[in-house]
């Protein structure tokens, strides 16, 4: 199975909005709820906070709009590409250690 990639064709800084816009073609598939992605350049997780509803532009183009933490602003950049991760893949990211016995 081929991970659904995300290429970032557009980026917005609303400050009224709770994150950076970030618009985007899907390759691979389409992603299913919020998904879980990597920049495919570093391994940097990128911490998606939600899906935007399409507008009339991104339903012609068929693109999709992600609401990106701004904490990830380096690696929401036009021409960056994300990798989704499985869900039965562990997170990697978010600086906590697994818990060992």
């Amino acid at each position: 199975m081929t991970a659904v990639q995300f290429l970032v064709n557009e980026v917005f800084d609303i400050s009224t909005r709770g994150g950076l816009i970030a618009v985007g073609s899907t390759q691979g598939g389409e992603f299913v709820g919020i998904p879980r992605l990597r920049d495919e350049a570093s391994g940097q997780r990128i911490r998606v906070l939600g899906v935007d509803h399409p507008t009339p532009r991104t339903r012609r183009t068929g693109e999709t709009i992600l609401v990106v933490d701004r904490a990830d602003a380096a690696y929401v950049a036009v021409g960056r590409r994300w990798v989704e991760e499985p869900p039965d893949v562990p997170s990697r990211g978010d600086d906590r250690q697994p818990l060992r016995s």
